[in-house]
């Protein structure tokens, strides 16, 4: 090749070909690169999709497994296992954030959004959790979210329907504060406790409300029963009859249920329960209903509960 002439007059040799890489050379340009690419595309990926994939990687080893000898349906439950089990190995276990509902109905709803022994935010897919919230009878419809790494986030809207009311024959599907509902069929609602009287509608607020932190009472009420409009008996699933004051039934209720936590004392074989007197229980035996007079059987103590 001829020299270059520049301006001036001077010349300059043209500037050396380049060299051939080496093989070696070339890789490690290569990869370097490579990695440098890699390690922007970590950076720019969310925390939680990297924890999610990882999780999932290793539950789907687990399910695999589970494949080869089972159902669909088994894999996909050992995913979620074996995912729950890693993330748990890791320390992230649930917190399950319950909106729409208080008290004793959102500890209800936490208690069902997981499957049994599964404590992670991957223990189950949001529809599952979705699913198992709605069977509980009282819930219309929940929403599920998942917030990384380990916030379980499940909306409920409850239901409108509190009771069946039964007056005259007449049956009407009622809400907390004893309106009816329109357009509910009583015949949908066979779960829900009855009211039954003239006025029950009217006076049912404040122990219907009250039912809903009082699981031990309201897992064996069969009905309240209007008695003179002026107080409630309730009647239970077992045929047992609780006379309640006309004054405080909310008490009496709430009495109850600390006697139930305590001593069982809805499963036991009593015919009836009287608690109209201020700081008395009075219980009368099963057996004893036919017998003149009849006979008292010891009940535990209301003072304290």
């Amino acid at each position: 090749m001829a020299p270059v002439k520049r301006r001036g007059g001077k010349r300059h040799a043209p500037p050396p070909p380049p060299r051939k890489m080496s093989r070696l050379a070339r890789i490690k340009l290569e990869g370097g690169a490579q990695w440098a690419h890699m390690a922007e595309a970590r950076k720019r990926r969310k925390p939680g999709a990297t924890l999610a994939g990882a999780l999932l990687i290793g539950g789907a080893a687990i399910a695999g497994a589970a494949w080869i000898g089972g159902s669909l349906f088994d894999a996909r439950e050992a995913l979620y296992a074996g995912a729950d089990g890693i993330a748990t190995a890791a320390g992230m276990r649930a917190t399950i954030e319950v909106r729409g509902v208080d008290g004793q109905r959102r500890a209800e709803v936490a208690a069902v959004a997981l499957p049994e022994g599964r404590v992670s935010i991957m223990a189950a897919s949001p529809d599952k959790v979705k699913d198992n919230v709605e069977s509980l009878d009282w819930v219309e419809e929940a929403t599920v979210a998942r917030l990384w790494p380990s916030t379980l986030r499940i909306t409920v809207s409850r239901r409108d329907a509190f009771a069946v009311w039964q007056e005259d024959g007449q049956l009407s599907v009622v809400d907390a504060a004893g309106e009816r509902v329109h357009g509910a069929r009583p015949a949908d609602y066979d779960h829900l406790p009855r009211i039954v009287g003239r006025g029950a509608g009217a006076a049912a607020e404040p122990v219907l409300v009250a039912l809903e932190d009082l699981p031990g009472v309201r897992a064996r009420l069969a009905a309240f029963v209007r008695v003179g409009d002026r107080r409630w008996n309730m009647n239970l699933r077992g045929g047992m009859v609780v006379a309640l004051p006309a004054h405080d039934p909310v008490g009496a209720l709430q009495k109850l249920e600390k006697l139930q936590q305590a001593y069982g004392l809805l499963d036991r074989p009593y015919a009836r329960l009287d608690l109209r007197a201020d700081g008395r229980l009075v219980a009368q035996a099963r057996q004893m209903m036919s017998a003149a007079p009849p006979a008292l059987a010891p009940a535990p103590p209301l003072r304290g509960a």
